[in-house]
């Protein structure tokens, strides 16, 4: 049996029209009582006050003061006179003490949180304008209904629409002007990009253009970023690196240079593609493109870091021009490896690399002068053409001064043509290899959508993070059909891409065209690159990623973050970058568990000269009243947090009557419990509350709550909470909570005194 609506009201025992009758002539009436009983309860209930005259007439007393009321009908006397007064108050610097207590208090913005508004006046409408206007509501239900229909209906389809179909429709001579120049600019710093993350993947460097083509063709088909180019990427590259040694070292292949070991490891990593593949379909399909928000930035930021450092490092032994150097992922064995094969250092690869390192540096550095930029708006192509100038001059002397045979290392042999069908190496899948596929589908899906969400914020359009997941699993799917090596939204690309104006996902369509007509026709002009060229290129781009700025900015705002930083740093550096991962996961979920399981909630009082009530810890002038206490749980309540916000309850009653009892004043009477911030309760929450409203009872306490949402009073009523604390127990909001409580209080305590004054004959 469904149970009938609850309807909170506003308290209207004690009305306003009553209330200002009573005060305008600052007397009231004592019925029953002759003038010495009155006399009597008057000086007991108020010591201070002052008398008026005291009429002979056996009905009643009149007496003229406005001191003699109760404390709780003074407290309900200022809360009406302050509220038509709703005086402004600053908000309070927060103590960094207390930041972490009240990051969480934002019922300022809350929806639900009306009582600060001047509809919740004491003055309430009648019920009759209530009638009326839930009339009006209901002879526009089918209306509504029809309009909310039709959103539903247009959200599905704008899903089910495919987003270069969408982009196709606003396209325009002038948009493809742009992505012409913008797609070939790009396709001039991707080549030589991709050939250093190829070697920085532990592959040939052909590999590097191959992830390059069909992947940036394919992804603007689904995703809905239009500057993102997807393709090879420094982190993704280290993590197939490190990942892939490992498991070929364990087949008892450990020469890098032999073929058996080169056919396994690029079998490893085609099948990797595909691995990758398949779970970020999935998981788009399935709608998980929410699971990027439970990796902070902080926590991102400190592996990102740390990956940086060691993306760079592992890069040290082309710049060096070292051969057969052992690769590792933790910095410490890095170094002790370099250090053993320093006597193999070649000192022209090192100055031709290095000389690189300066010109990248420099040319980076005159791209972002604020002051060369205003002068030049053009001289942000630099920074694009930067890897594409090194590239060509190191060709150039490669080829003028046969530097190969002066004993620096190079590229090589570089097979031209498109790359080959690679299906039949998808399978069998080595069972170790999964552990890294779920790695870089992590690090490749959050690196991707914070690229993606930066450049819809900065262009104004909206990106759909599990639409995301199925761009990037089918680019990666067809990538490993053509021997592509795992891909994801690359940085350096993707700022070129937006820096040069690309409008939409036709400029990395454009730009992958050109990889193709240089896997073509132009793969024997890059056999000569140095691999020195190469290193320096990758060094001067990963370095960007280390984000010292962020952990400045942490230590300053906010420590516990910047303590989250430097776990994440140092785990990558120290422990390797699959366990900085796996450290800055199990962080983010030890986070996530904590914050939920320990729900926010604070004790509240009223603003004088309002009727808003706010956190006691935020303001420091709070108005509060004897044995009532005021509290509000600022989370969904379920079975993880539901004992702790009883126990928080608990606690704030314990504290309060400890601070009454140092005054005298009683025992709290009665707890408001604010439920605006709640938007979900199940079982076990309403298990608790009911034992915390039977405890409280069984010790002459009287639980009241307000404000609690659709949901939730739902719930309430249907667990039969509703009819066990009475519906007179529950109110719209903290306002009629108070005033009800007040009442209450005041009328016990006018009984109780009536009965102690007693018959003075008796006396």
């Amino acid at each position: 049996m469904t149970p009938p609506p609850l309807t909170m009201r506003a308290s209207s025992s004690f009305t306003a029209e009553q209330d200002d009758s009573e005060h305008n002539g600052h007397s009231f009436q004592i019925l029953s009582l002759d003038p010495e009983r009155a006399e009597l309860l008057l000086r007991h209930r108020s010591p201070s006050s002052t008398f008026g005259s005291v009429n002979g007439d056996d009905s009643h007393t009149s007496i003229d003061l406005e001191t003699s009321y109760s404390q709780y009908r003074q407290a309900i006397h200022r809360i009406r006179t302050d509220g038509a007064a709703n005086v402004r108050h600053a908000v309070p610097v927060v103590n960094e003490e207390e930041e972490e207590e009240e990051e969480h208090d934002n019922d300022d913005n809350d929806k639900n949180d009306t009582h600060g508004t001047d509809e919740r006046h004491p003055d309430h409408s009648s019920n009759k304008d209530n009638d009326e206007k839930d009339k009006g509501k209901t002879s526009r239900g089918w209306s509504l209904w029809k309009k909310q229909s039709m959103l539903v209906k247009n959200s599905l389809r704008k899903k089910a629409t495919i987003p270069a179909i969408e982009q196709c429709r606003q396209y325009s001579a002038a948009t493809l002007k742009k992505d012409i120049v913008a797609g070939i600019t790009v396709a001039i710093a991707v080549v030589p990009l991709s050939m250093s993350y190829a070697t920085l993947a532990g592959l040939p460097v052909q590999y590097g253009l191959y992830s390059s083509f069909l992947p940036a063709c394919v992804y603007p088909i689904l995703g809905t970023c239009r500057q993102l180019v997807v393709g090879p990427a420094a982190l993704v590259s280290l993590l197939v690196n490190t990942g892939l040694s490992k498991i070929v070292t364990d087949e008892g292949l450990t020469d890098p240079s032999s073929d058996e070991y080169i056919a396994r490891y690029t079998e490893l990593a085609i099948q990797c593609t595909f691995l990758v593949a398949i779970m970020n379909i999935c998981l788009g399909v399935l709608g998980f493109g929410f699971i990027t928000q439970f990796l902070s930035k902080a926590l991102m930021s400190g592996f990102t870091s740390g990956a940086a450092i060691i993306l760079s490092m592992s890069q040290l032994k082309n710049l060096f021009g070292l051969r057969n150097v052992p690769s590792s992922d933790r910095v410490y064995e890095m170094i002790q490896n370099l250090v053993r094969a320093m006597d193999q250092w070649n000192w022209k690869a090192f100055t031709l690399g290095s000389a690189c390192i300066v010109v990248l540096v420099s040319l980076k550095y005159l791209s972002q002068n604020p002051r060369l930029s205003q002068k030049y708006p053009n001289i942000k192509w630099v920074r694009a053409l930067g890897p594409f100038f090194v590239s060509f001059v190191a060709i150039v002397l490669a080829y003028t001064l046969d530097l190969e045979d002066r004993g620096i290392p190079m590229v090589g042999e570089i097979p031209s043509g498109l790359p080959s069908v690679s299906v039949n190496q998808w399978l069998p899948v080595s069972s170790k290899l999964w552990v890294v596929a779920i790695s870089m589908v992590i690090v490749g899906f959050v690196q991707s959508v914070a690229i993606s969400k930066r450049f819809a914020y900065k262009h104004g359009y909206e990106i759909d993070s599990s639409q995301e997941l199925l761009g990037l699993g089918i680019a990666n799917l067809i990538g490993g059909v053509f021997q592509a090596y795992p891909t994801t939204g690359a940085i350096g690309q993707s700022a070129i891409n937006d820096d040069i104006g690309g409008q939409t996902g036709a400029s990395s369509v454009i730009s992958g065209l050109v990889v193709m007509l240089v896997l073509l026709f132009l793969t024997p002009v890059f056999e000569n690159m140095p691999m020195s060229v190469l290193a320096a290129i990758v060094i001067v781009f990963v370095m960007s990623m280390f984000d010292y700025n962020e952990a400045i900015y942490l230590f300053k705002v906010h420590k516990f973050d910047f303590s989250v930083w430097i776990v994440a740093f140092l785990g990558t550096l120290f422990l390797g970058v699959e366990f900085g991962l796996a450290i800055a996961v199990a962080v983010s979920v030890i986070i996530v568990v904590y914050e939920s399981v320990y729900p926010h909630t604070a004790v509240l009082g009223r603003l004088p000269g309002t009727s808003l009530y706010r956190n006691i810890k935020q303001y420091p002038n709070l108005e509060r009243y004897d044995q009532l206490l005021i509290v509000r749980i600022d989370a969904p309540l379920y079975f993880a947090n539901a004992h702790t916000a009883r126990d928080k309850v608990r606690k704030y009653k314990r504290v309060t009557e400890e601070e009454l009892a140092k005054r005298n004043a009683g025992v709290v009477r009665y707890i408001i419990l604010d439920l605006s911030p709640v938007s979900h309760i199940d079982t076990t929450a309403l298990h608790v509350l009911e034992d915390m409203y039977i405890t409280q009872k069984r010790l002459g306490v009287t639980i009241c709550m307000c404000n609690p949402g659709i949901a939730v009073t739902d719930r309430l009523l249907r667990s039969g909470l509703v009819d066990l604390m009475g519906r007179n127990h529950f109110f719209p909001d903290v306002i009629d909570a108070v005033h009800f409580c007040l009442e209450e209080m005041d009328r016990a305590e006018e009984s109780a005194l009536a009965l102690n004054v007693g018959d003075p004959e008796e006396k």
